[in-house]
């Protein structure tokens, strides 16, 4: 690229593929610069690990999701990012974001496990990851998922589908969007 800003081209293509504002991919861009000039200028793609973004980035260094979400917007699923891979997490982080796009991506975060769906062991996941491991007991986990999963497994097949889990974030739009948004 040998340049420190982005092309008029490259802006105006990011701007069509984001949910974000020139202005905020220009933005993104001069602080993604700080983990690397030289890398940046000499490979455009060049994928910087987890830890030097999390340390530019502090909304992500005390994220208790930040291990998923850096291996959910990896291109390689590696936890290393291009800026392009950051982009799209800033994308879907912003408040420009439809509802239907920010709920697909927050289940691949939260199905921890990979298997397709949102379970209880899923749950029992997130639950240590908001508390901190071993805060609740096995119960009371059990018991919060159960409930979780009464409400939202419209199927009644034990765990929750992607398609369940949209229509209910559609039921609490607002503050699904809210808690799944930063500013970068």
């Amino acid at each position: 690229m040998g340049s420190r800003v982005l092309t008029t081209e490259q802006l105006e293509e990011y701007s069509e593929l984001t949910f974000l504002t020139k202005h905020e991919i220009h933005y993104i861009f001069k602080r993604f610069m700080k983990l690397g000039l030289s890398q940046i200028e000499q490979d455009f793609h060049f994928r910087f690990n987890s830890f030097y973004i999390m340390e530019e980035f502090p909304q992500l260094k005390f994220n208790p999701l930040r291990r998923e979400i850096f291996k959910v917007f990896s291109s390689q699923q590696d936890g290393h990012f291009s800026f392009e891979d950051f982009l799209d997490l800033c994308s879907v982080m912003s408040e420009n974001c439809p509802l239907k796009v920010k709920s697909a991506w927050a289940f691949k975060i939260l199905d921890f496990n990979g298997d397709g769906v949102i379970s209880q062991e899923d749950i029992h996941v997130l639950l240590d990851r908001l508390t901190g491991s071993d805060t609740l007991l096995k119960a009371d986990k059990d018991h919060i998922a159960d409930v979780l999963l009464q409400e939202m497994d419209l199927q009644h097949t034990g765990s929750m589908s992607q398609l369940e889990f949209l229509h209910a974030m559609s039921k609490m739009s607002s503050e699904f969007a809210n808690a799944f948004s930063f500013r970068p």
